[in-house]
């Protein structure tokens, strides 16, 4: 019986861990602090107390922006906390006005710009399996699995809400203020 000869697989042309979630959190927070900025300035045209906009929610029964914002922050840290196995900045999660929210995301894009991309992209050297508890379920994923099946799709889910949010509310958005960072080329 002859060998098996182990033939290593060229990623050159794959996106890589770091391509897949950084680049994107990173236009997801800029698109963020433009929504807030905009929605700042909506308020203020049309005589609404700027201390209203963090309390704005689509639904009685479901969380505020100031929630969707820093969960929209919160999911890329924990990213790379969990991927590069390093405790980053911490974030207290105690905004309460309009100003804190976008100096927020100027801060998560702060804290996004460093991070290593060869650090990330060796994740899967470090270990093959994240532990993911979500509410009272556990979920056993690969790093590749875990940007893809949860960090990336829930930072959308609360990018999206924000976004939702201040339509519902009349702030004079549209899909292309949605958009617009994602579409720009990077460099």
């Amino acid at each position: 019986m002859a060998d098996k000869q182990i033939v290593p697989i060229d990623h050159s042309g794959c996106l890589s861990l770091y391509d897949v979630s950084i680049p994107t959190f990173l236009r997801g927070q800029h698109t963020l602090k433009h929504l807030l900025v905009t929605a700042t300035k909506h308020a203020q045209v049309n005589d609404i107390s700027l201390n209203e906009i963090p309390h704005w929610t689509l639904h009685p029964d479901m969380k505020p922006l100031t929630f969707q914002v820093q969960c929209a922050s919160n999911t890329p840290k924990k990213f790379v906390d969990i991927i590069t196995g390093q405790t980053g900045v911490a974030f207290a999660d105690d905004e309460t006005t309009i100003e804190q929210l976008i100096e927020r995301c100027q801060h998560t894009i702060d804290f996004l710009n460093k991070v290593d991309k060869e650090v990330v992209d060796k994740a899967h050297l470090r270990f093959n399996t994240i532990n993911l508890q979500l509410l009272a379920q556990v979920y056993n994923m690969t790093p590749h699995h875990y940007v893809t099946k949860f960090a990336v799709p829930n930072f959308f889910f609360h990018l999206q809400t924000a976004y939702a949010i201040f339509r519902m509310k009349g702030v004079s958005i549209g899909k292309v203020d949605y958009l617009e960072r994602f579409l720009q080329r990077d460099g």
